[in-house]
C-alpha cells in the first residue's frame, strides 16, 4: 500500500511539472512570430580568412530544426552576425620557453531584425574561447588544430545563441 502511494505521488509530481508549461531555459522550440528566418553570410572584421563561412554554417545548422531557413526576401526575420575579433593567446610554455598551448579568443556580435520593418528583435555580443595544444614539429598540424578549435567554438556559440534568442524573444 505504501509503495502505491509513493508511486502515485511521484507520478503526480511529474504530471504537474510537464503539464504546467515547465521547460528548461533555452530549450523552447519556436521563436515567437518567426517561422521563416534568413541568415546571410556573417561579416568577418578580422584578418583570419574564411572563418565567416564556418560560423554561418554552424548557426544555420543550429536553427534549421526550429525555423525554416529562407532567402531574405521570403523571411519574417534576418539574423545578422559579425566576427569582431580573433586572437591567439599563448597560455602555456615548455621549459625552453616554446609555446605549448594557445587560447583562441573570439568575439561575435549578433542582431535579429524584422525582415519587413527592420526593427531589432534581439541583439547580443558573445565572447568565446577554446584552448588547443600545438604541435611544435608541424606548423600544418598546429593550423589544423586551430581551425578545429574554431569549428568547435562555432558550434558551441551557435547553440548558446539559439538558447539566448529562445529565452529572450517571446
Amino acid at each position: 500500500m505504501t509503495k502505491n502511494i509513493k508511486f502515485i505521488a511521484l507520478l503526480l509530481v511529474f504530471t504537474l511539472l510537464y503539464g504546467c508549461g515547465y521547460h528548461v531555459a533555452g530549450r523552447g522550440t519556436r521563436i515567437a512570430g518567426i517561422e521563416r528566418l534568413a541568415i546571410p553570410i556573417f561579416k568577418n572584421l578580422t584578418q583570419k580568412p574564411d572563418i565567416e563561412s564556418i560560423m554561418t554554417t554552424a548557426v544555420v545548422d543550429e536553427f534549421v530544426n526550429i525555423v525554416q531557413i529562407v532567402d531574405q526576401k521570403d523571411a519574417d526575420a534576418v539574423l545578422h552576425g559579425v566576427i569582431k575579433s580573433y586572437r591567439l593567446v599563448p597560455i602555456s610554455y615548455s621549459q625552453r620557453d616554446v609555446v605549448n598551448e594557445y587560447r583562441l579568443k573570439v568575439i561575435f556580435q549578433f542582431e535579429l531584425k524584422g525582415a519587413k520593418d527592420g526593427r531589432t528583435i534581439w541583439k547580443g555580443l558573445i565572447p568565446d574561447y577554446e584552448d588547443f595544444q600545438i604541435d611544435t614539429a608541424s606548423v600544418t598540424e598546429t593550423k589544423i588544430k586551430e581551425i578545429d578549435s574554431f569549428r568547435k567554438m562555432a558550434k558551441d556559440t551557435a547553440r548558446l545563441l539559439r538558447e539566448r534568442i529562445l529565452e529572450e524573444v517571446y
